[in-house]
């Protein structure tokens, strides 16, 4: 029986090798000619020669490479390569294809200029040592073309060679000081579904320190992949959302594997659209977020953890100058997504890349969200003024929730840019039910800001209300929330509104406050008698709720029996307030006919007086 051999799969992995294997080339080939062609001047276009087989060779004859000059100074060890391109010949590809060889990808690189600075000529010749000083790519620009081939999810593919296995029948040792490759385009096509979808990545820098290939280089842990450092710094990113709503913004990507860090500057969420097209596109309700950070920085990188497990752990993330705006419109109606089992700590554990942040801080933040309302078509507002957060034990990975559970957050911040707000979180990173608890305390101020929020929202305005502070303690999950608050107040005194339908102001509505704040609402808390009003929590979450607004609602649910307007008397107040309603309708109607009726009167009256007047002319 006849063994079936599995086709060769050629494979390039990553573009960096086809230049590091190239530069080996080129040192190899020019030592090895040099030395046999040291007089005249043959040894060029012989090295040429040599360097554009050795590509054809080493890639089946895939690729082939082109530029314009090539300059080798053997004096001085400087070799410069001008708009230099490597080059995939499409009829051979075809042909891979057919006998089921060809790889999934395709790349086609130029590059303007290569420029190689001092190579050691003598050590490389007499000891198999290569050292450069340096290494420049500038403006190398590589598309990778996907289509992925079935018949290449069976192939074999042995263990790829290491760079020392590449270079050790060459030299024995290779040492480059730095390279860098400025001003890097790349240009993703994937081809492997039945829409094309390009992705590109313009004004790449990378700098590579101090690389070392040899046989024991790469068991020295202080190593990245042989090299000191590795430096990637991004310029000006832009990138859209897969549902085109809105785009993403980076002034600046910097990635230090020598500092372990990462640092994003200028970075920006945003709606394409204005709110008006936001909604018309969406074509339902929801929120809108305009999202902005001065800085976001990852420290303390664990990269050998990276590479050999593909989790990300890390000391921290600082997050500075943040502006987080939240705009909603509930003129838009529509059916609303289901938010159980999507709370922040939820969503976190659905991150694809396991991760660990042992601390994140939130600095100098604002944090907005306003809220156009269906019936008074105005503009609710409620802020939260340079805002510091400290989130602990921040993971999705399994391994850490065994031992540590709970990620924590304490956050501090300024409700209103009035009052100091302080607010402690308790997620249980393992509960299925997203349990979780949340406490705090807001301090002193003066109430009448609530009109920014409760008069748009509510229909309430605050004619006074002195705050003197207010604690909370809720323990809550998916489902329901349960706890106690306590609110301190003194002078409190509200004026209910109402929308009539072709006035823009809002109306009062004298009566009807003047009984609710007689009858209903206490104007103090403790009472004179020093009793004091405990605000018990029981609340059910509605599945469309989102987590912010069960927060709120929470509260708002303790808030009611603290001022006296518990659930037994809102019942109450609910059929009282139908009933003066009724009446107070009834009083205006009966007050508009009769100032019709009189109207009409002397309309009447004045006809017969014209009709007189015009008798007597006659």
């Amino acid at each position: 029986m006849t063994q079936h051999t599995p086709p060769k799969k050629y494979t390039i992995r990553i573009w960096p090798i086809i230049i590091l294997v190239f530069i080996f080339l080129l040192g190899a080939t020019g030592w090895y000619l040099y030395k046999r062609y040291v007089a005249g001047d043959k040894w060029k276009p012989l090295l040429q020669a040599k360097l554009k087989e050795m590509i054809l060779q080493s890639t089946d004859s895939l690729y082939h490479i082109e530029y314009s000059n090539f300059d080798l100074d053997l004096a001085s060890g400087d070799a410069t390569l001008s708009d230099f391109k490597l080059i995939p010949d499409s009829t051979v590809y075809q042909k891979l294809v057919i006998e089921k060889k060809a790889p999934d990808n395709l790349f086609t690189l130029s590059v303007k200029k290569l420029t190689i600075k001092n190579v050691g000529a003598k050590k490389a010749y007499k000891e198999k040592i290569l050292i450069i000083d340096n290494i420049s790519i500038d403006k190398p620009s590589l598309t990778i073309v996907n289509k992925r081939y079935s018949f290449n999810d069976t192939v074999k593919v042995g263990k790829p060679k290491t760079p020392y296995q590449l270079v050790k029948n060459i030299f024995k040792q290779l040492r480059i000081d730095s390279i860098s490759l400025k001003d890097i385009s790349v240009n993703y096509i994937n081809k492997s579904n039945p829409v094309t979808k390009r992705t590109a990545i313009n004004h790449l820098d990378i700098n590579i320190s101090r690389i070392l290939i040899d046989s024991l280089s790469a068991l020295d842990s202080t190593r990245f992949y042989y090299t000191k450092g590795v430096e990637f710094v991004l310029h000006n990113y832009k990138i859209a959302t897969p549902d085109s709503m809105y785009k993403a913004e980076l002034k600046q990507i910097y990635f230090s594997t020598a500092r372990r860090e990462i640092i994003l500057d200028g970075v920006s969420f945003l709606p394409r659209y204005n709110h008006t097209e936001f909604y018309e596109k969406l074509g339902t309700s929801g929120d809108i977020f305009t999202l902005k950070f001065k800085k976001i920085a990852i420290l303390d990188i664990d990269l050998q953890r990276f590479l050999r497990d593909q989790k990300l752990y890390a000391g921290a993330m600082n997050i500075t100058n943040a502006n987080v705006q939240i705009y909603s419109n509930s003129n838009y109606k529509g059916k609303k997504s289901i938010k159980i089992g999507k709370d922040p700590h939820q969503e976190l554990q659905k991150v694809a890349l396991d991760m660990k942040l042992s601390k994140l801080n939130l600095t100098h933040s604002d944090i907005i969200y306003s809220e156009l309302d269906a019936t008074t078509q105005q503009t609710g507002i409620i802020t939260f003024n340079n805002t510091t957060g400290h989130f602990f034990n921040v993971t999705n990975d399994a391994d850490v929730k065994k031992t540590s559970p709970f990620m924590i957050a304490r956050i501090s911040t300024h409700f209103m840019n009035v009052a100091p707000l302080q607010v402690n979180f308790k997620f249980n990173l393992n509960a299925k039910n997203g349990a979780f608890n949340y406490s705090g305390t807001l301090g002193k101020f003066d109430g009448r800001i609530l009109d920014k929020l409760v008069k748009p929202l509510a229909l309430v305005h605050v004619q006074s209300a002195d705050v003197e502070r207010l604690n909370f303690n809720v323990d809550a999950n998916n489902y329901n929330s349960k706890g106690h608050l306590e609110f301190y107040y003194k002078n409190l005194n509200v004026q209910l509104l109402k929308k009539v339908d072709g006035k823009a102001e809002l109306q009062k509505q004298g009566f009807i406050s003047k009984i609710a704040n007689s009858l209903i609402i206490n104007n103090e808390n403790p009472d004179k008698k020093g009793v004091f009003r405990p605000g018990p929590i029981d609340l059910k979450r509605e599945p469309t709720v989102s987590f912010f607004n069960f927060l709120y609602k929470g509260l708002l649910d303790g808030l009611k029996p603290s001022v006296g307007f518990d659930k037994k008397t809102e019942g109450k107040v609910n059929k009282v307030v139908a009933k003066v309603s009724t009446l107070v309708d009834k009083f205006n109607q009966f007050k508009e006919d009769r100032k019709k009726r009189k109207e009409d009167r002397q309309a009447r009256r004045q006809a017969k007086r014209d009709s007189i007047a015009n008798l007597k002319k006659q």
